[in-house]
């Protein structure tokens, strides 16, 4: 039996789709409310941009600009605040010099110190003052009496002069201890020296003394000093830089190596011919720099300004250390610091 096929092909080749009604759709149909739009463009139906500068925006832009402000200046006030830190508690060594060869005698020194008595060097509990004192004052340096003008030395020291001819005074009794802790706690032990002015020393060994008529010369305020071209003067002060050098101090401070103007002529004393000398022998691990002794007799900042202006007025800022006695250390200090040229030891 034949089956029965359910299609044919008598519409082969013929279109069954419904035929295309309606119109294209435009863009802008999406914009228009079904039923009742066009595709032409309606004014009523746009809507105008708003202006950028609103009251809000304004405000807004206020608001950060003065948060950003705040911020740049906390920044500003906190690299401030650590470059004063860092500033008076760095290495005082800088500024190195160009084309020379290593060694501290090469560099210049920045010395911004606390001036000591050397009985203070006892390695103990007055020891512990003076270091907090430097580190709470914001001193990069602790200075102390080596040989005094007066011509005691203020260290327990080994030679057989010093000894003879009893100068030992007041001395420190841990000096080479105290000077390992200033260099544990990164302050530069300082030395100072008065050279030619020594009572005890001229009066003990007169072919060592300044002479005046044959008799051992006296200022007004009784005080005698080293011949600078004796050569028993001149091995006294080196033994004693060499001495306190094993310690472990490098700088020193050189006072009184002029000679009174009365007597000075026919000698050949001045700082440059002693450091001279001085550097023959040590070269350049040991700095000598040149001592001023000044009095700050002033006790408020306007009248510290204009006295230590009027008294540092022509000298030379730069290869000058000022071995400064204050009426009131704090303030003096401050006074000095606003000028970072000065180089200072300062003692009330």
């Amino acid at each position: 039996m034949k089956k029965k096929r359910f299609y044919n092909n008598k519409d082969r080749n013929k279109k069954w789709t419904e035929p295309e009604v309606g119109r294209k759709i435009y863009f802008a149909d999406k914009y228009v409310e079904e039923g009742k739009g066009t595709n032409k463009f309606n004014q009523k139906t746009y809507k105008t941009k708003k202006p950028f500068f609103t009251k809000s925006r304004i405000t807004d832009g206020l608001k950060y600009a003065l948060i950003a402000l705040c911020s740049v200046a906390l920044v500003f006030a906190g690299y401030t605040a650590m470059d004063v830190y860092m500033q008076r508690n760095s290495m005082p060594l800088v500024e190195e010099e160009e084309e020379v060869e290593g060694g501290v005698g090469n560099v210049q020194v920045v010395v911004k110190g606390s001036r000591v008595q050397s009985l203070a060097l006892d390695g103990g509990v007055m020891l512990n003052a003076v270091i907090n004192d430097a580190l709470n004052g914001g001193y990069s340096s602790v200075a102390f009496d080596v040989k005094r003008d007066d011509g005691t030395i203020g260290y327990e020291s080994s030679l057989a002069t010093v000894d003879a001819y009893g100068a030992e005074a007041s001395q420190a009794t841990d000096a080479a201890g105290s000077i390992s802790r200033f260099s544990e706690n990164d302050i530069m032990p300082v030395g100072i020296i008065s050279c030619y002015k020594d009572s005890i020393f001229s009066q003990a060994d007169p072919n060592s003394a300044v002479t005046d008529n044959g008799e051992i010369y006296k200022d007004d305020n009784g005080d005698s000093y080293l011949n600078p071209d004796s050569s028993e003067a001149y091995s006294y002060i080196k033994s004693i830089v060499e001495e306190v050098r094993a310690m472990g101090v490098s700088v020193f401070i050189l006072t009184d190596c002029n000679l009174p103007d009365e007597i000075s002529e026919g000698y050949n004393d001045g700082f440059d011919a002693l450091s001279e000398k001085l550097y023959n022998d040590f070269g350049n691990e040991v700095k000598f720099i040149y001592g001023e002794n000044v009095q700050i007799n002033s006790d408020s900042v306007k009248d510290i300004e204009k006295e230590t202006a009027q008294k540092f007025s022509g000298k030379d800022m730069k290869n000058t250390v000022f071995c400064i006695t204050a009426k009131d250390r704090e303030k003096t200090k401050n006074v000095l610091d606003s000028s970072q040229q000065i180089n200072y030891v300062i003692s009330e």
